[in-house]
């Protein structure tokens, strides 16, 4: 339903009183003129960033050695810069053209993908990044898009509701965030854009548009869409509003219900009561827009196909809709079984999604994709090296798929997790800790943002002198930058982020103005 059918049909039947916050009511003459896109990025389990990211600088307490020595040669990634041989297979065109993925620095001609993991990195050394990070050797197509300047790191960021010391901390663990290392409540404080409370029912995309009421034109596409296959993503539910929820495969699944015939069904219903015949209308509104969805994700790649002739890195289309041949996907290009294709599917979705909005004239369009697997205690040179492949395959098509629109400019694709893991290794594996960089691609000045920790185990930022590292940058201003850029006001942006308030920098600067 529309916003303003909900107020309308509550008012009648007496709820809207009930159901409809004075506050949060918003303008609906809230328009823009362009088009932008957010696509969060939850990596479900805990990714671990100092792997992801890794800290390459010189500085003794945040460098390369520092990371060494704590990690140990178990989880340490090795310092052999590849950069040098990823660049080569840059093409005349300036796009990352692979072609073989024996090519890649990574390739192992046993195919272990362990061994892969533990080659080494690539290394950004330019004016941006300064080499102090590097990128993990896993994901050669994150590389290129940074070293492209379409990619930020921010360093050090986690849940955290006010910048604390440890000794704060320490004095009173009332200041935590609840239940501050468990998967679950973390993951919804990140997801929410708040750390005091997890019994908050609204998330910061949520309220935001609770207060923009109608900013895209009358259609049945909403602002926030959910692709979770782990339930709806709280960041997108606000008082007034709910999330449109497809598969990672975008609205498919849909078509069992049209093939019901489920508008016969609703046609040929009439009750005398006029909730039951409420609910009746309701359901079957609700089966139109499916198939009009349904049609639409069809007509999309066959009316004038926007994706046409775009190939990944290794020449495969990417929109042919025949996938992948299963030697290359398991075996070349490092994909363990067991979900990490999926991970390139959610991506092409919102992908395609975002096509469709665009083409629809919706002016503002909000996607949450959640990826599991990244809680690895154990055995983390090979299950986390098969999680970085899918999400680095996955990237490299939605980045694609977006210069091939003409909209990079338009599009956060932002990366969260519950918390990063612990800097000393967990065996082999790494333990649940606090905070760790996260990433944003597209519309943004790239660079390092944040603060680069002290690795030191019991250090001044080590909680528990287990290498959990206390957060210098919170959720908050992460999402205020990026919902700057989106064109919030600050007021909006104080709604959606009441933590926000208790930190003296609102912009993280990280991404483009405009």
């Amino acid at each position: 339903m529309q916003r303003r059918d909900f107020l309308r049909y509550g008012s009648i039947f007496g709820t809207g009183a009930l159901c409809t916050p004075t506050l949060l009511l918003g303008d609906d003459a809230r328009s823009f003129s362009d088009f932008k896109a957010i696509v969060t990025v939850g990596m479900r389990g805990g990714n671990d960033a100092l792997n992801t990211f890794i800290p390459a600088g010189s500085d003794s307490k945040a460098g390369y050695d520092n990371y060494k020595k704590v990690r140990s040669a178990i989880a340490a990634i090795p310092s052999n810069d590849s950069m040098d041989k990823l660049k080569k297979l840059v093409d005349t065109s300036g796009a990352l053209a692979i072609g073989n993925a024996s090519d890649n620095p990574y390739y192992d001609n046993n195919k272990n993908i362990a061994a892969s993991y533990k080659k080494g990195f690539y290394l950004h050394d330019d004016s941006r990044f300064k080499g102090k990070i590097a990128t993990n050797i896993m994901m050669p197509e994150v590389a290129y898009w940074l070293d492209r300047g379409r990619g930020a790191v921010v360093q050090n960021m986690g849940n955290i509701s006010a910048p604390y010391t440890k000794s704060e901390l320490k004095a009173d663990p009332g200041k935590l965030p609840p239940f501050v290392f468990a998967h679950d409540q973390q993951s919804r404080l990140a997801h929410l854009g708040t750390a005091d409370s997890i019994s908050r029912p609204n998330g910061w995309l949520g309220l935001i548009a609770d207060q923009w009421g109608s900013v895209n034109p009358e259609t049945i596409y909403k602002m926030n869409v959910n692709l979770s296959p782990y339930g709806t993503d709280r960041a997108l539910f606000g008082a007034l509003t709910v999330p449109m929820n497809f598969s990672q495969n975008g609205p498919v699944d849909m078509q069992k219900f049209i093939d019901k015939e489920f508008e016969t069904w609703a046609n040929n219903r009439t009750y005398s009561d006029m909730f039951e015949n409420f609910y009746t209308k309701l359901r079957k509104s609700s089966f139109l827009e499916m198939r009009q969805t349904l049609e639409d994700w069809n007509n999309i790649l066959t009316d004038g196909n926007p994706f046409q002739g775009l190939t990944d890195a290794y020449g495969n289309a990417i929109y042919d809709g025949a996938g992948r041949d299963p030697e290359v996907t398991l075996e070349q290009l490092g994909l363990a079984s067991g979900g990490n294709t999926n991970f390139v599917e959610s991506f092409k979705t919102a992908a395609r999604l975002i096509a469709i909005a665009k083409n629809k004239g919706l002016h503002r369009i909000a996607i949450s994709i959640t990826l599991g697997g990244f809680d690895q205690h154990t055995s983390l040179p090979t299950y986390h090296a098969s999680r970085l492949r899918g999400v680095s395959l996955g990237i490299d098509a939605f980045m694609r798929a977006m210069e091939k629109l003409g909209i990079l400019d338009k599009v956060a694709l932002v990366s969260l997790s519950e918390f990063s893991r612990s800097t000393a290794n967990n065996g082999s594996g790494s333990d649940h800790a606090w905070g760790g960089a996260q990433f944003v691609l597209g519309a943004v000045n790239a660079g390092n943002y944040g603060t680069f920790p002290d690795l030191t185990p019991g250090s001044d930022q080590d909680l528990t002198n287990k290498g959990r590292l206390i957060p210098t940058t919170s959720y908050s201003q992460y999402y205020a930058t990026i919902l700057k850029w989106f064109g919030a006001t600050e007021s909006e942006i104080d709604h959606a982020l009441p933590e926000l308030k208790n930190f003296s920098i609102r912009d993280l600067g990280f991404m483009k103005k405009g």
